[in-house]
């Protein structure tokens, strides 16, 4: 049997104190991996506030995830859910707090998905 895997990329706009942020929805058979990478600009203290949720596309929560934080520039998370339902379409959503120079820039990015059948 061949497995098939499918992965979605979400490119969002640039921040002022943030480098890179991206979300990554990624599907192999009915499980999910749910992938969040934050870089923060040179002088970011920390990223708090992380918060990592996937929703069906009736928006019933799937997974959720809170309280991600780094006391670096950079925070990566990646979390699996399983048993999703075939033919239905996910969305991954990705939100923090990026610290630097006295300030809290709130960056925020998503990925949708759809479970193949």
């Amino acid at each position: 049997l061949a497995s098939l895997a499918t992965t979605a990329f979400a490119v969002e706009p640039r921040y002022s104190d943030t480098n890179k942020l991206t979300v990554i929805l990624s599907i192999d058979g009915t499980t999910a991996t749910c992938t969040a990478s934050l870089i923060g600009a040179d002088g970011t203290t920390s990223i708090s506030n992380g918060h990592l949720i996937l929703k069906d596309s009736h928006g019933t929560t799937i997974g959720d995830w809170g309280n991600l934080s780094s006391n670096t520039d950079k925070l990566f998370v990646s979390k699996t859910v399983k048993n999703l339902t075939k033919g239905e379409t996910y969305t991954l959503s990705f939100s923090a707090n990026v610290n630097r120079n006295g300030n809290s820039e709130p960056v925020s990015g998503s990925s949708s998905k759809t479970c193949p059948k």
